[in-house]
């Protein structure tokens, strides 16, 4: 065989396997195509991905609520929660017991939010470092979309973060609203408001 039939059978072979790459690399796109038109269908099916979260509410400080959220404009369902430590108020009421936390939820619709009562920030502070909870409470939330795929995230509720924050005033409470209008009716404010 002389190197002119050598190179010839080289050609061959390399043409060959530029075919085999080149059909590979087309069924791998073409798949990987079929794919992403799934995902996509399931996105649009599905109104996108939504993100449940637990969280303490300090907004209104020293009340702290514990919220539940749909932070997306996609419905999530099937939700359920799994909490490092019972979630309870100073008065021994464990919120993570109520049954929409041990049961789960079927359903819930996009940017929606359930807020319970917590606590005052000073009890939770006290209550936490009394159960040696440091690190906080994390939650575990499990859903899905209405395609039907899973998600699952992790977060952590720490109200010890807030301990001695100099900007955090006591708050006026329905006493103090009830002895501003007993002033305003002692003071004589006349019908014309005058």
């Amino acid at each position: 065989m002389d190197i002119q039939s050598i190179i010839s059978e080289l050609g061959s072979v390399a043409n060959l396997l530029n075919v085999i790459v080149i059909g590979a690399g087309y069924y791998f796109l073409v798949r990987l195509y079929r794919e992403w038109i799934r995902q996509s269908r399931n996105a649009r099916v599905a109104g996108g991905r939504p993100m449940i979260v637990v969280n303490a509410d300090y907004t209104h400080l020293p009340r702290v609520d514990l919220v539940v959220q749909n932070f997306t404009s996609a419905p999530a369902k099937e939700i359920s929660f799994n909490f490092s430590a019972p979630i309870a108020d100073s008065s021994g009421f464990v919120l993570s017991d109520l049954p929409f936390f041990k049961e789960g939820l079927p359903f819930l619709e996009p940017e929606a939010q359930i807020i319970h009562y917590w606590d005052h920030l000073s009890n939770l502070v006290a209550m936490f470092k009394e159960k040696g909870l440091e690190d906080g409470i994390k939650v575990n939330t499990s859903y899905k979309d209405l395609a039907g795929e899973s998600y699952e995230t992790e977060w952590t509720i720490h109200p010890l973060l807030f301990e001695g924050d100099h900007r955090i005033q006591r708050s006026e409470g329905m006493n103090d609203l009830v002895n501003v209008v007993k002033g305003l009716s002692e003071g004589g404010v006349s019908k014309n408001g005058r």
